[in-house]
């Protein structure tokens, strides 16, 4: 079990980089199961947000060099759950890096983006099942089909989370409502990609966007 010590001394530290919807799942889940969680934030403000919801001893700081590596002293388990991961992400934990951390200790990718990302360690994609993938002394895993594992409870989050997207879309079809969120979520217009991300993919496989 990651979440304990092999010698039962003491509960596994687990440490958490980014605070939104999954990194938020994550250390609840992580701090239920009795671990000492620290989660990671982008910045000073998602930091103050997530402090609002964060669970009882959950640790909450805004992610730096020198944190993140301190952080890395002590973990067994490192959860990756930023936003977005493109080709252009520079990395946040490196080769150099693993040389810090327990062997044994365990990255998961959760964000599995595009290219090699910030966790560039964690190597391509893997299949659930797979052995997880060993780089020096540390364990890598990088899934990105876990919500086709619980088809179920996946689809009735779905469900809930879009529905009220589709009413504001709606909305905005049918009415010319301006909606920034809609807006922002725009992918092509007119017959020209508007989504930024889709832009900057479009330009990497010299495409024309």
């Amino acid at each position: 079990m990651l979440l304990a010590r092999v010698d039962g001394a003491a509960p596994a530290d687990v440490v958490v980089i980014g605070s939104g919807n999954v990194g938020a799942a994550a250390a609840r889940t992580a701090a239920a199961l009795g671990a000492r969680v620290v989660v990671l934030c982008a910045s000073e403000a998602s930091q103050k947000a997530y402090e609002q919801i964060a669970p009882p001893g959950v640790g909450v700081v805004v992610n730096g060099r020198a944190r993140l590596l301190e952080c890395l002293k002590d973990a067994d388990l490192v959860i990756g759950a930023i936003l977005v991961s493109t080709f252009d992400t520079p990395p946040m934990i490196t080769d150099a890096d693993l040389g810090v951390m327990r062997p044994g200790a365990v990255i998961v990718d959760a964000t599995c983006g595009y290219g090699p990302g910030y966790l560039p360690t964690c190597g391509p994609l893997q299949q659930p099942g797979d052995a997880p993938h060993l780089v020096g002394a540390i364990l890598h895993v990088k899934v990105d089909v876990w919500p086709a594992l619980v088809p179920v409870t996946a689809t009735c989050a779905y469900t809930v989370n879009a529905a009220p997207y589709l009413v504001r879309l709606a909305r905005t079809a049918l009415l010319g409502t301006d909606d920034p969120a809609v807006r922002s979520a725009l992918i092509a217009c007119d017959g020209a990609l508007r989504h930024p991300v889709l832009i900057q993919h479009a330009q990497f496989y010299r495409m024309r966007p």
